[in-house]
Parts: C-alpha cells; sequence; structure tokens
C-alpha cells in the first residue's frame, strides 16, 4: 500500500516493455507447473489415496476389533501386532492417541492400507521415507502399499490432536526373512486368548475374565491413556488403582472416592461426572463399552496389583 496516492490516470497508462514480458513468463510458469502438478501425481509416484470410501466411526472401529482378533500375532507395548497376508487388506485405525495395530510386513509384497478415524483429524505420515496423508474420521482412506526396503518405520501423527499429540507413534516393521524378527523382538510373541461374547448362562472363572479383560484393554485403545505400569502422562496409571483412594472433580468440589466396581463403571458410562485432581484437562471421552466389556476390564485391573 502506497503512502502516497498515484498521480491521476495512471491506471490507463500503459505497461512498459519489459513489465509485459515478466507478465507473460509468470503466466507460462504458472500453466507449466498446473501442469506438471497433475503429471507428478499421476506419473510421479507419490502414492495419492485415489480410493476413498465414506464410513463413520463405530463401524470401522469395529471392523478394526474384528480384523485384530482374527490377525494378532502379539503385543507391544499393549499395542495389537498383526502379520497380514501379502495382496490383503489391512486395517489400521487412529484414535488420540495411537495408532493401531502395529504392522510387520514383508518385503517387496504388496498391501492395501484402509486408514481412518476413530475422533478427530490426524495426519499419518511414515518416516524416514517422510510418506504423508491426512486421515478424517468418517472416511476410509485406501492406500495402495509395497514396502521395498527392510526395517523399522514409525508412523508420525503429523496434525495437532491434543496433549497426547506427542505421544502418537505407531510402527511399521518391514521383513525379508523369518530371522528378521530377532531384530525386533518379535520372536516370542504371547497370542491373545479371543475375546467371545460372556454368555449369560456360562460362568467363567477371575482368570479368563482378567485374560479376555486383557485384550478389552488392548483392543479398545484404553492404553492410549492408561498405563499399566507405574507411568502416567495424561491419565491415572492402573497399575495398582482398584481400591485406592482417589480425588476427584464433582459439580467443581473435590471429593474423595474409592475406586471400586461401581465407580469404574461410573467413570465408563459417564466419564465427566467424576474427574481426577489432577488430570481436568484431559477428560475420558465416551466408549460404547457393554456391561461384559466392563466387568472384564474391572477383573483385569484387579490383577494389576502393586
Amino acid at each position: 500500500m502506497s503512502l502516497l496516492s498515484p498521480a491521476p490516470g495512471w491506471y490507463h497508462k500503459k505497461i512498459s516493455r519489459d513489465e509485459r514480458m515478466w507478465l507473460v513468463i509468470a503466466l507460462l510458469l504458472c500453466i507449466m507447473l498446473f501442469i506438471w502438478m497433475v503429471m507428478w501425481h499421476v506419473y510421479g509416484k507419490q502414492n495419492p489415496s485415489n480410493i476413498t470410501y465414506r464410513t463413520n466411526t463405530i463401524e470401522f472401529a469395529n471392523l478394526s476389533e474384528a480384523y485384530i482378533k482374527k490377525n494378532m500375532v502379539g503385543l507391544d507395548k499393549g499395542i495389537p501386532v498383526v502379520r497380514p497376508e501379502p495382496n490383503s487388506d489391512v486395517i489400521v485405525m487412529g484414535q488420540m492417541w495411537r495408532w493401531s495395530p502395529v504392522l510387520i510386513l514383508q518385503k517387496d509384497e504388496s498391501y492395501n492400507l484402509h486408514i481412518s478415524s476413530k475422533d478427530v483429524m490426524h495426519g499419518f505420515s511414515i518416516q524416514p521415507v517422510n510418506m504423508n496423508f491426512q486421515i478424517y474420521p468418517g472416511y476410509d482412506y485406501v492406500l495402495k502399499f509395497k514396502p521395498t526396503e527392510t526395517g523399522e518405520y514409525k508412523i508420525i501423527c503429523n496434525e495437532f490432536c491434543g496433549i497426547g499429540h506427542h505421544t502418537m507413534i505407531g510402527k511399521i516393521v518391514v521383513i525379508e526373512k523369518e530371522e528378521d524378527l530377532k531384530l525386533y523382538g518379535y520372536e516370542n510373541f504371547k497370542k491373545a486368548p479371543a475375546v467371545t461374547p460372556v454368555k449369560k448362562d456360562e460362568k467363567l472363572s477371575e482368570t479368563e475374565m482378567a485374560l479376555m479383560g486383557e485384550q478389552v484393554y488392548t483392543l479398545k485403545g484404553c492404553g492410549a491413556c492408561h498405563k499399566t505400569d507405574d507411568t502416567y502422562q495424561i491419565a491415572p496409571s492402573w497399575k495398582g488403582l482398584f481400591g485406592k483412594e482417589e480425588k476427584v472433580m464433582e459439580n467443581g468440589k473435590e471429593i474423595s472416592v474409592k475406586v471400586d466396581e461401581a465407580y469404574i463403571r461410573e467413570s465408563v458410562k459417564t466419564p465427566q461426572q467424576k474427574i481426577t485432581v489432577g488430570f481436568e484437562k484431559t477428560p475420558m471421552p465416551l466408549f460404547p463399552l457393554t456391561d461384559e466389556e466392563i466387568d472384564l476390564l474391572i477383573a483385569y485391573m484387579k490383577t494389576l496389583k502393586k
């Protein structure tokens, strides 16, 4: 913006020859870049997400759980690990604040990655190869993926998604032969038991319920916030939590409650009713858990003693 008003008649003054030349050059460059952008998309091997389906968060979450139950071969720090067959469909779900599952893929084999978000927008970035995609809830993004180099690759969320954003790191391991699994400590996986619906007329032992509760904890993504050791960042650790006296905020007042079955059930069904003191800025989201699944989680929490 000029400090002084332009001279009268400036608008009708002819443009000089050199200015017209630069305008023509700039226009040609813009046209060339536009054409090259289209060609790069088609011929540049940028692996764009050219297949997208509409879905919803509940439908995709159920699809992800069913896929993990069928294909899980172990756990890595509470995250399910799957080893899909080549040329198969692979389900990957992002949620605050983790990518699940960990993938073990075969070098030079193709896979169809189905990726979606359970809550907010996330950035699906594979490092260090620097592949970046935007993942929105309500959409199933299909990426045709063919790893050509072995190694361990991190999945980073490069869109800020909340206070635990920096902890949202997934993993893809690419192997060429079975011996490569030893490089990542994946040779001795303990396969978790399949979670089956609890029948009303069937009485399960506490041990069986705890084992099934551990898998519910894994599949529902509880480990993204609640750790099972003494560490915590954005939510209380579950280790030694059951039976403990906790300070919580209810209706703006601080009160003391005992972490028993009733409190856990209330916390799952109405997570905003009582919020643990010190974690007010990271309120727990509402999870669609059944009464049977809550019973399994309670049985699992009882085993996490100090």
